[in-house]
């Protein structure tokens, strides 16, 4: 009779060994790897929610026309649990703004009817004798930093906009000849 015990000498425990330690490398490499993924989703999930919560503060400085004289901070509940997530700083800067001449407003548009000073012989009227109109166009470059209050990831968006207000405000911040 042949003895096969003999023969062998471990050399299974070995290669049981070495195969054990491969597939425990692999698991703890793998764990690592869906770890880091997660992290990196999450992170985009954080500035996502950033941006939102900025893209948020823009309409509310366009919807109100005095948001855009000074900077503003304003915080946003993203996910609606009543606590405030994100904070915004919104600081606008004017580019540019200039008065509407009379001849430049359409009167069939509904949101310039105000703009017109009327006809041209309307001496005594403020702004007549230049062609000027009561309204002016304005653009803004609108810096807003969104900032995630668990994370603090940050997100900087600039923002442009074009306004029609006032000639009045509009002559108070830049020279209206």
């Amino acid at each position: 009779m042949i003895d096969f015990k003999r023969g062998q000498e471990g050399a299974a425990l070995i290669v049981g060994l070495i195969m054990l330690v491969l597939l425990t490398l692999m698991a703890v490499t793998s764990f690592n790897l869906s770890k880091g993924n997660l992290q990196v989703v999450g992170n985009m999930q954080f500035r996502n929610e950033a941006l939102r919560a900025a893209e948020e503060m823009v309409e509310r400085a366009v919807s109100t026309p005095a948001a855009l004289e000074a900077s503003s901070v304003g915080d946003v509940d993203v996910n609606g649990d009543g606590v405030a997530d994100v904070r915004v700083t919104v600081t606008p800067r004017l580019v540019q703004a200039f008065v509407k001449r009379n001849s430049q407003i359409v009167l069939s548009e509904p949101g310039q009817i105000g703009c017109s000073l009327g006809a041209v012989q309307s001496f005594g009227v403020a702004g007549a004798a230049t062609g000027n109109s009561l309204c002016a166009a304005a653009v803004y470059d609108l810096a807003v930093v969104a900032t995630q209050a668990s994370t603090n990831a940050k997100v900087v968006l600039h923002q442009g906009v074009a306004l029609q207000m006032p000639a009045d405000k509009v002559c108070a911040l830049v020279s209206c000849t």
